[in-house]
């Protein structure tokens, strides 16, 4: 296949372009990938024309894109005997390297395979450690890569290049590490030699070990290894842990500008920066004042208050009987919510941070944590001159629960299913399912909307044999103080679905499928810490059925703007290049243009790759 000038120039300078394009890198990333798909599937010379065409007037917008097809026409582009695609320097002139030659189109045409089709090898994670160790006793966590998982497992797959380095990064919380807390593994055709790490326990009692697994910067996945410590006990050999892994498919989405991984140890917080192309940085945070749980429901709790006119205690917060509670005074006490996380969650080494490497630098932001208790969304810097906007206004933002597989980098949208109890009375609700449905309609989806919400229904369709890449739930949800891991959703007839009703089928269907889950219900984003990890919707959604995105909102949220940000998010998402973090961000600024006295604008979490996106069709 001939390779036409604009990709030709696009081609050479596409390993320079996210640094180049900057911020405007990711949309950009998502349109020039469509068309050259388009390019590699069009079924005639005169379409491959038309395509080329629109490329064209990309680049010419793209830097030195104009010098880059100037060059192209000019014969200027070379390929090395490793087949890099370069325009030699003019000082080299006829002095280039007898062995370099002018690009042809096979060689052309294998950058353009490699860029739209990446070879791969599947591999899966091999890892052994002790579930009883000995207080003071060191124990080994053993860490590989293996061609098969145990019988059995049914389990996502990493797929890589050969000779790609994985780096192991492990985090204890409890015991002491006594090596280096990073290992880098090297993906080979046969068995790999796996890494080592050493650990103590310094007290009993039940402790557990975070395990990553990057790619660069890239968090393929993540694990997490509970065991028990005992004083007079006796350390068990290292035993198999259930293999997992990431689908590192043939795309991946633009790295985010920043990348803050937070880990909780003994009340602490951790932080671990991964900037784009640097290595990454770990900043110690300060002890907690607070129980964290109880941390998160006070801040929950405090900011319904406000939606009141009561303060922390309960209390009008008007000076006078019969004052009115303005949404002016609303929103300036909210501010001070916000501003009271930074102060409170960011020390002195994370504030130094914001002001000299994030502020005025960052647009994507992704937050990898081990703990769903934190509205970072709501985090408002507010130091030495600074007065910022909450992070959910100024960055593109999105959250991920550790603990198991990455989001993913795209998902394809073919089918829905809008569950909208017809017994809510929720008014505004019934129009997002028509809004749904029409969209499916206009879009080509598959509907797979059952005929009712009740809870029979909806079981089926998620322990079912069609998939659904696109579940939309608007219903009444609620935080369960008696089984805060457990809150549930309220379906017809008051028949309630609970994150723990997640499991066997319809855990398989969620995790093969890795469908975008929005759930636009009261109080459905929030989690707590259970003994076996995370609680909560979150965890039980992305971490324990891998799904690949995950909206939802941290407290009630209002029947009608809760509507409006949902319309907008889904037209947002249409958008070409369009990101979900992007597509968030717009569906906010949206909503609070049309409801500028409702929070609900800033009560949704994103947990997605910022960078992902949504194919529809």
């Amino acid at each position: 296949m001939t390779i036409p000038d604009s990709i030709q120039a696009l081609l050479v300078l596409w390993p320079t372009l996210p640094q180049s394009v900057g911020r405007e890198w990711p949309r950009l990333y998502w349109r020039l990938l469509d068309l050259l798909r388009q390019f590699e599937q069009a079924a005639d010379e005169e379409e491959r024309a038309s395509i080329s065409l629109r490329l064209l007037d990309l680049l010419r917008g793209l830097p030195i894109g104009k010098e880059a097809l100037r060059r192209v026409r000019r014969g200027d582009l070379r390929c090395t005997t490793r087949g890099r695609l370069y325009f030699p320097d003019a000082r080299e002139g006829a002095a280039l390297m007898v062995a370099d030659k002018v690009a042809s189109d096979a060689v052309l045409n294998a950058q353009l395979e490699t860029i739209l089709h990446p070879p791969t090898v599947t591999r899966y994670t091999d890892i052994y450690a002790p579930a009883r160790v000995a207080v003071r006793e060191r124990f080994p966590i053993i860490v590989g890569l293996t061609r098969t998982p145990s019988d059995g497992q049914d389990v996502p797959v990493i797929q890589a290049q050969l000779n790609q380095l994985i780096r192991v990064v492990l985090t204890p919380r409890g015991p002491e590490l006594l090596s280096e807390p990073a290992r880098t593994l090297r993906v080979e055709g046969g068995a790999g030699e796996p890494v080592v790490f050493y650990l103590r326990a310094v007290s009993a009692g039940a402790q557990s070990v975070l395990i990553d697994f990057y790619s660069q910067s890239y968090l393929l996945t993540s694990v997490t290894h509970s065991l028990v410590a005992e004083e007079a006990g006796v350390s068990l050999p290292p035993g198999k842990l259930p293999a997992q892994g990431i689908r590192l498919g043939d795309f991946r989405a633009p790295f985010p500008d920043l990348v803050l991984r937070v880990c909780t140890r003994d009340n602490r917080l951790t932080y671990t920066l991964h900037y784009a192309n640097t290595e990454e940085r770990v900043i110690e945070g300060e002890r907690l004042r607070a129980d964290p749980e109880q941390y998160r429901y006070q801040i929950i709790g405090e900011i319904e208050n406000l939606s009141k006119g009561l303060d922390v205690d309960g209390l009008p917060l008007t000076d006078a009987p019969g004052e009115t509670f303005t949404p002016e005074r609303f929103f300036r006490q909210l501010e001070k919510v916000g501003q009271r996380l930074y102060a409170e969650l960011f020390n002195e080494a994370m504030r130094r941070e914001y002001r000299e490497r994030i502020r005025n630098r960052v647009t994507t932001l992704e937050i990898i944590s081990d703990e769903p208790w934190i509205p970072w969304e709501l985090v408002k810097p507010y130091d030495n001159g600074i007065d910022d906007d909450f992070f959910c206004l100024q960055y593109d933002l999105s959250r991920w629960v550790s603990g198991g597989a990455a989001p993913v980098a795209e998902i394809g949208v073919k089918s829905l299913a809008c569950i909208v109890p017809g017994d809510s009375g929720l008014a505004e609700a019934q129009a997002e399912r028509e809004f749904l449905q029409s969209l499916a309609g206009r879009l080509g989806l598959t509907d797979r909307t059952p005929p009712s919400a009740r809870r029979e229904r909806v079981e089926a369709l998620l322990e079912g044999d069609e998939p659904v890449s696109l579940w939309h739930l608007a219903c009444h949800g609620n935080y369960d103080a008696n089984a805060p891991n457990n809150s549930p959703l309220e379906l017809e007839q008051g028949r309630l679905l609970r994150p723990n009703d997640l499991v066997g089928r319809a855990q398989t269907r969620l995790s093969n499928d890795r469908p975008l889950v929005f759930l636009n219900a009261c109080r459905v984003g929030q989690g707590g810490l259970s003994l076996a990890g995370l609680g909560g919707w979150a965890a039980a959604l992305v971490g324990r059925c891998r799904v690949g995105a995950l909206i939802a909102p941290l407290w009630k949220v209002g029947d009608r703007a809760a509507r409006r940000f949902a319309q907008a998010f889904y037209q947002a998402a249409q958008q070409p290049g369009m990101t979900l973090a992007a597509a968030v961000r717009q569906a906010r600024q949206k909503t609070q243009d049309a409801y500028p006295t409702d929070p609900t604008y800033l009560a949704y979490s994103l947990y997605a790759h910022p960078n992902g996106r949504l194919v529809w069709g």
